[in-house]
């Protein structure tokens, strides 16, 4: 069974024993999940999630959770709907326990592992060696592969997320992930299209941004 449709396996007749170590916690648009349920494996049944670390100062967005996925609270991260959010919830104990019983449940819990951890370490490779237009660049250009979109001249890469949300995700706040997104416009490297797809005018450029944008070795 795809990792994707764990929920319906456990909407179903085969996955009813393990749906009934469940529980369902509904969450409004923008609202935290508590810290009562933490130490649980949750299943998004309806909606999507941010996975994120923050400070006093700043916010740090690790992964987006949807339909289908699959995470573990037992982390430091605080998970945040954007929109509103159906879970299925179970302890994690209980569940770890039922894993080698069911094959899909493993499948989708190292699928979602594996997104966050390549998140993870594209975001310190952007932190680490690329200023902010050059992690935009690298952004876009994976939205591209994502999408199956050609990089070249009159191409255009669909955004899910917004400026805000992508500035999380890229480790930089609003302002400057707009400041740096107009310079490649006024550059004429992109044309935004909309609100929510950017048309790639100079492929060669985008791809050089994405490269030599390199933060110095102190």
């Amino acid at each position: 069974m795809h990792p994707a449709s764990l929920s319906e396996f456990l909407a179903s007749e085969a996955g009813s024993a393990l749906r009934s170590r469940f529980h369902e916690h509904v969450l409004a648009n923008g609202a935290l999940l508590p810290e009562s349920e933490m130490d649980q494996v949750l299943v998004v049944k309806r909606g999507r999630l941010r996975v994120y670390l923050t400070t006093p100062e700043r916010e740090l967005s690790l992964v987006y959770l949807n339909e289908g996925d699959v995470f573990s609270t037992h982390t430091r991260a605080q998970l945040q709907a954007v929109q509103p959010t159906v879970l299925l919830m179970a302890q994690r104990a209980v569940i770890e326990r039922e894993l080698a019983h069911y094959p899909a449940l493993q499948r989708a819990i190292i699928s979602v592992l594996a997104a966050v951890l390549n998140q993870a370490i594209t975001l310190i490779e952007d932190l680490a060696f690329h200023q902010v237009r050059g992690r935009i660049a690298r952004y876009l250009l994976r939205c591209a592969d994502r999408q199956k979109v050609a990089v070249e001249a009159g191409s255009a890469i669909r955004l899910d997320l917004s400026l805000e949300e992508i500035a999380a995700l890229l480790g930089t706040t609003r302002q400057t992930a707009s400041t740096e997104l107009n310079a490649l416009m006024h550059a004429g490297i992109l044309t935004r299209q909309g609100r929510r797809h950017i048309e790639i005018c100079m492929p060669d450029r985008l791809q050089a941004c994405a490269r030599e944008n390199a933060v110095s070795a102190s």
